[in-house]
């Protein structure tokens, strides 16, 4: 079966309502893009079209996906670092997102995680295995091996 093919407004109106429900990258507003199978020529004033009305904002997207994986998903700066790099975000934009995360809210973002998978792995017989699991666990969850390894 042939792909739907879109007018150019019905396309903008699709994108605005994909920009409006939550805060997007250029790169998945591109990938929506050709989802909607829009001609090349289009592309330039329809992106053109949604910056200038504010539908999107790269430094926007990376305070906010910033912030929302730290608070949200208690994710640490790495694997937050590794998700705004996949999204194509500029490494400027990465290091401001990554520096307006507030430093002892993150301490303790670590404390809390680290103590509740401590207590988790009380059945663990051997506290070097346990501190182990428990670091290696907060590593999965991005957080910078200096800054867990003095929790212990």
């Amino acid at each position: 079966m042939f792909p739907k093919k879109y007018s150019k407004e019905q396309i903008i109106l699709k994108l605005e309502a994909y920009c409006a429900y939550q805060e997007r990258s250029l790169f998945e507003i591109e990938t929506k893009l050709a989802s909607l199978n829009s001609s090349p020529s289009d592309l330039t004033s329809i992106l053109t079209h949604l910056k200038e009305c504010n539908f999107f904002n790269q430094e926007r997207f990376a305070l906010t996906y910033a912030i929302g994986k730290f608070r949200n998903n208690k994710w640490g700066k790495q694997k937050i670092k590794a998700g705004l790099f996949q999204k194509k975000i500029s490494a400027d934009l990465i290091s401001k997102a990554l520096s307006s995360i507030d430093i002892i809210e993150y301490k303790s973002m670590a404390q809390n995680l680290y103590e509740k998978k401590w207590l988790s792995l009380k059945s663990e017989k051997n506290d070097f295995e346990r501190k182990q699991k428990t670091l290696r666990y907060l590593q999965s969850k991005g957080f910078e091996y200096d800054e867990i390894s003095n929790l212990c």
